[in-house]
């Protein structure tokens, strides 16, 4: 995750087990992600649905990871439309082993998948042929099989490469269904 980035993986992740939601962290940031870039914004109420089983706007606990969540979509919003392309996939840092960081991008990519679909992201005729492409890589992404018990530098390297043409692609998609509008003059 680059210095910039407001949140980190381990205190969203944290919030949502103390308000026992079973989304990982990854997977709600990609959800949202997929919300926004197909919608132009998640629909709150859509959003919460999802991750929490039943909110109850008198648990204290969810309360709070509700306001890290509506944190995290402001932050995300913001750096999908960010001139300075500095939009960041929610994983976990480098400090963490190669197979955590690698299933937290597989539940990343699920989530986006899904918040595509529940976003209203058009048929598959209604792409461009590059973010069809990106689609059919997102969801092979997601269904990969690592054997990650020794990994080397090489794979490192590897996880490194997938993460930034993930983050790329969704800067790519974000732009191409949400278009910045030119400032009136």
């Amino acid at each position: 995750m680059s210095e910039n980035q407001d949140f980190e993986y381990q205190a969203v992740s944290d919030a949502l087990e103390s308000a026992a939601v079973a989304t990982p962290a990854a997977d709600c940031h990609g959800l949202l992600c997929g919300l926004i870039c197909a919608a132009g914004f998640a629909d709150q109420k859509l959003w919460v649905a999802e991750l929490f089983e039943d909110f109850d706007p008198r648990d204290r606990l969810q309360v709070e990871a509700f306001k890290v969540l509506q944190n995290l979509y402001q932050d995300t919003l913001e750096r999908l439309n960010s001139p300075q392309l500095d939009f960041e996939l929610l994983l976990p840092d480098a400090g963490c082993s190669l197979r955590e960081r690698t299933e937290s991008l597989l539940n990343w990519c699920c989530g986006f998948l899904s918040g595509l679909g529940m976003g209203g992201l058009g048929t598959q005729d209604q792409l461009s042929d590059e973010v069809a492409e990106l689609l059919g890589d997102l969801s092979q992404i997601s269904r990969v099989d690592f054997d990650l018990d020794d990994p080397n530098e090489e794979e490192q390297v590897a996880f490194e490469e997938v993460v930034e043409y993930i983050r790329v692609g969704t800067l790519l998609i974000h732009e191409e269904f949400q278009p910045a509008v030119p400032p009136q003059r």
